[in-house]
């Protein structure tokens, strides 16, 4: 019998649902055997059977700048290392108006960005999005089937699709999110190019969490954001009319975008 590989995709810099799973699936491997499935691990192993991945399609920066123009060619690379047909994709999706967000502060923790109001006009105009995504995935992969978990997603849901019939207990994980004035101290410290150390820049960044916070540093205004969300329902529902696709962990219970 041929054993099929299942695969669960965190968007990049989406919060902290793939640092749960990957917490939730790395003790239950004995839940996992019980249940018939073979071992889980990160990402493609020939030896696994159960795959998380958060960089399959991209980096933060590749979804900020290009909504991951090299997905499809990545999952191809993927594929060839499992060496073996694919089963269930799962994939956490984000809407737009609040993952741009998430993508720009992600890496402005990490390196001097332009401010985010300058790219609000080019990111809400840019024509590929999960639509295009999720077909080149589709493509790669060929998968058996392909659960779509729009955000806010639970662990729980995640992974009653990624492993349907195992008892694998949902672990939670302490998630930090820098405050905007933090944000704001490390960007002046990137385009100044001043380099510190770990511990230093945890203690500015507690000082900064007890400032008074301005307007938030990563926005789209209400009327662009009310933009972005109608288009990612709207490619919910073309996503949902693919053949092999559907939203939510159970099928009796799936509900097409609205």
């Amino acid at each position: 019998m041929t054993r099929h590989h299942h695969i669960f995709i965190a968007a990049p810099a989406s919060g902290g649902i793939g640092a749960q799973m990957a917490r939730s699936l790395s003790g239950a491997q004995k839940a996992l055997a019980q249940a018939g499935y073979g071992p889980a691990v990160l990402g493609a192993h020939r030896e696994g059977q159960i795959h998380l991945d958060t960089t399959l399609i991209g980096d933060a920066a590749a979804g900020l700048f290009h909504f991951f123009a090299r997905a499809g060619e990545r999952a191809e690379c993927f594929a060839e290392a499992l060496g073996g047909p694919v089963g269930r994709l799962v994939l956490h999706l984000p809407c737009y108006d609040a993952y741009y967000p998430m993508l720009w502060r992600h890496l402005a923790e990490r390196r001097a960005l332009k401010p985010f109001e300058g790219a609000v006009e080019q990111l809400a105009g840019r024509g590929r999005g999960w639509l295009e995504v999720v077909a080149e995935l589709k493509t790669a992969l060929d998968p058996r089937e392909i659960v779509l978990l729009p955000a806010p997603a639970l662990a729980e849901e995640a992974l009653a699709a990624l492993v349907p019939g195992a008892r694998v207990i949902a672990r939670s994980i302490r998630q930090e999110r820098q405050s905007d004035t933090a944000i704001a101290m490390m960007q002046r410290l990137h385009r100044s190019k001043i380099r510190i150390r770990p511990k230093q820049m945890e203690r500015l960044a507690r000082f900064h969490e007890g400032l008074p916070q301005g307007a938030p540093i990563a926005e789209f205004d209400p009327l662009t954001a009310s933009r972005l969300r109608r288009r990612f329902q709207q490619d919910l529902r073309r996503l949902v009319a693919m053949d092999r696709v559907r939203i939510g962990a159970d099928p009796a219970l799936a509900v097409a975008a609205q």
